[in-house]
């Protein structure tokens, strides 16, 4: 859809390196003995609603440049002290702001020239250092704070199009630093931030296609950075969720306004309510486009049951490169992915219940939540494949991840309770492994009435919007058995 457009990629890695005089020209524990009681002051400043004494562009720079180091640092004392002196700063865009001393002054008087630098400041909150318990904590708490305040000050401030498309890349390039790396457990940092931070970027999207034309370029620049988030549940549960609720507003708009659209409720943000505001007040073209939008921001869903996918991945292959006794079953990510699979195909199932004017449940899908009781292991038999072409849209392979002149990889799972229900997956992740998960009846399965009303879409409209995605998730059974096929048959030749 975007293929003609530039990706904004190489811009927001350029703003991603951190070029204060303190990181670059000063050691590290000088630098922080300079920062440490400077921040203190500010802070103290803050508390006491004193005025801030910088009224001039160069010793506001020299403090800025102090805070893009401090925000980089891995002692949390000093990127405690930045985060909270930026969610009070980030009141000045409020209009109640001009009863507090604290912001300063220049601050007030060039808002957007500087916080197009400072928003670039909390990129580097979210990036991790060291995986300390104690320190992660701290750290999930203030960047839950600095995601909070950003979307408080977004719903109750009219951005120009400059600081949105600022913002835009700001979230992006958050997501790209800690949603695309696979990870080995469910505790680390990134797994546990990932739940909150993944509904504030689609929310924060949503915002800006209500106040701004979101360039085509940045829309390229999201599809080729969600990509590589697949592995993430919560990156195709809340895609889920909220595409089912844009696909049911376009149907109650478009044809059937006694269906009741879906009600987006968020449970990891305080902004569902604002955020359904947003979709219902949008204008029919635009709403069209923002659900085609979303609806093709993940691309071609059916490659979340495709392992090689993955692997192939500069994330992946650098770590199974750069280690050769790390071995597939080492990533948690990689385990997700059967589950992560299932939901994607209840979702393409609900967007075609809705077009045809069904009623659906999203509850039936699988809670991005971790489930301590679920464990899946992997055989380590697919080699990582360094080069891969790339197409439109790629052939979707096997769902171990197999070409068919190779052994497939086998997941296992020991018997388990998933989301209160209890399923027995066999020994590998086959066609009918996946039938069995797609399949299994529970309380959460659909209850509704299935009568296709009379003037539903018509079938060429549906091919049109989900028939490849189909296919290909129904072509996983077809090559899986291929594959098994052709396996047979070597066995068979060599004995």
């Amino acid at each position: 859809m975007y293929n003609g457009y530039s990706s904004y990629d190489s811009e927001i890695q350029r703003h991603t390196i951190c070029n204060s005089p303190l990181s670059t020209n000063i050691p590290t524990s000088v630098a922080e003995k300079i920062a440490m009681p400077y921040l203190s002051h500010i802070y103290e400043l803050i508390i006491s609603n004193r005025p801030f004494s910088v009224t001039t562009d160069k010793d506001f720079k020299w403090t800025l440049e102090i805070f893009s180091f401090g925000f980089t640092c891995e002692e949390s004392a000093i990127y405690q002290l930045c985060a909270n002196v930026y969610v009070e700063w980030l009141k000045v865009f409020e209009l109640t702001s001009a009863n507090s001393n604290s912001i300063p002054p220049i601050l007030r008087e060039k808002i957007e020239f500087y916080w197009s630098q400072m928003f670039w400041h909390l990129y580097h909150l979210f990036v991790v250092h060291d995986e300390k318990t104690a320190d992660l904590l701290t750290k999930r708490m203030y960047t839950h704070k600095v995601l909070r305040q950003l979307q408080i000050m977004i719903s109750q401030t009219e951005l120009s199009f400059d600081l949105w498309n600022i913002l835009l890349q700001v979230f992006l390039a958050i997501g790209d630093t800690v949603l695309s790396p696979p990870y080995r457990t469910n505790e680390e940092c990134s797994a546990v931030m990932s739940h909150r931070l993944v509904p504030s970027i689609y929310q924060v999207f949503m915002s800006a296609i209500d106040k701004i034309d979101i360039p085509p370029g940045l829309w390229r620049t999201f599809r080729d950075y969600a990509r590589t988030w697949r592995h993430r549940p919560a990156v195709i549960y809340d895609w889920a969720q909220i595409t089912c609720v844009l696909a049911s507003t376009v149907v109650h708009k478009l044809w059937w306004s006694d269906l009741i659209p879906l009600q987006y409720n968020c449970t990891e943000t305080d902004q569902s309510e604002y955020t359904q505001k947003l979709i219902d007040s949008l204008p029919l073209d635009k709403l069209v486009v923002t659900w085609i939008q979303f609806l093709t921001i993940l691309q071609n869903p059916s490659e979340c049951g495709d392992i090689s996918v993955f692997i192939r991945m500069p994330q992946y292959s650098s770590q199974l490169q750069s280690n050769p006794n790390l071995k597939l079953k080492d990533f948690t990510s990689l385990q997700e992915l059967p589950r992560i699979f299932v939901n994607v195909t209840k979702a393409i199932g609900m967007f075609v219940d809705i077009w045809l004017g069904k009623e659906i449940d999203p509850s039936c899908l699988y809670s991005p939540k971790p489930s301590n009781t679920s464990q899946v292991t992997i055989n380590d038999s697919i080699p990582p494949t360094a080069n891969s072409s790339q197409s439109s849209r790629p052939p979707t392979q096997p769902i171990r991840g197999a070409q068919p002149t190779q052994t497939p990889s086998t997941l296992k799972s020991s018997k388990s309770q998933l989301d209160n229900r209890k399923i027995n997956l066999s020994s590998s992740l086959s066609s009918s492994t996946m039938n069995q998960l797609i399949t299994t009846t529970n309380p959460c399965d659909r209850i509704f009435s299935k009568t296709s009303r009379i003037n539903h879409s018509t079938v060429n409209s549906l091919m049109h919007l989900y028939g490849s995605w189909i296919f290909d998730c129904c072509l996983l059974q077809i090559k899986d058995r291929c594959a098994r096929s052709s396996m047979n048959d070597s066995k068979s030749i060599k004995s």
